[in-house]
């Protein structure tokens, strides 16, 4: 079972990611002809893979900002806000509840828990605003601990601007599809923004579940 989650949770989206960026390279000239209905495709059938893990957000944002520049922010939003959807309804069927009393007979686990439910927004945003925690797997966590809904939405929507700007200016100053594919992260500015948001996200974090004096 262990290695099968990291199967889908690190081996397939790079599969699927590899190929996207071979299919991107190869199709930029049908790719930059595409016009609103095909890009409303695209979103949607976006929204569902990152949902389901086969494709990294930041992944979409890199290729979104360099064909449609600052005009991709929008829909890359609106398009893992669905995807985060798409997750907590999938859970919500299931026995979420009673996972949820389980780990509560645990003490340590339900003062963790409390501390989160304390202040949802917060965890929510400070976790979607670190690059390098998996958009998927955290979604699946929010649900199953049981995170309000509206809370997960508005956190995840505040914690993903700065790296979806991030990723889309990235995108946008590429001069090639095929560098920007090969070393997205090339430049030092991004490396720079990428490692203050990871440590803010950090710092956020450590105290927002630090255990409090008694």
């Amino acid at each position: 079972m262990p290695s099968l989650s990291a199967f889908f949770l690190t081996i397939l989206p790079f599969l699927t990611s590899s190929g996207i960026g071979v299919w991107m390279i190869q199709n930029e000239v049908l790719i930059k002809g595409f016009g609103i209905k095909e890009w409303t495709v695209v979103c949607l059938v976006c929204a569902v893979a990152c949902a389901l893990a086969l494709i990294p957000p930041t992944l979409l944002a890199f290729g979104f900002g360099y064909f449609l520049g600052w005009q991709a922010v929008i829909p890359l939003i609106l398009l893992n806000l669905t995807a985060i959807s798409i997750v907590y309804f999938i859970v919500n069927q299931l026995d979420k509840v009673g996972l949820l009393n389980y780990l509560s007979q645990f003490p340590r686990v339900a003062s963790f828990l409390n501390r989160i439910h304390a202040d949802e927004i917060r965890f929510v945003f400070f976790t979607k605003l670190s690059p390098v925690l998996p958009f998927a797997l955290t979604n699946l966590v929010f649900s199953l601990m049981g995170i309000r809904f509206k809370n997960i939405i508005l956190g995840g929507f505040l914690g993903m601007i700065p790296r979806t700007v991030l990723a889309v200016w990235v995108g946008k100053e590429a001069e090639q599809i095929s560098k920007l594919v090969q070393n997205p992260n090339e430049s030092i500015t991004s490396r720079v923004v990428i490692l203050v948001l990871v440590v803010a996200s950090g710092i956020g974090l450590v105290k927002l579940l630090a255990k409090p004096k008694d």
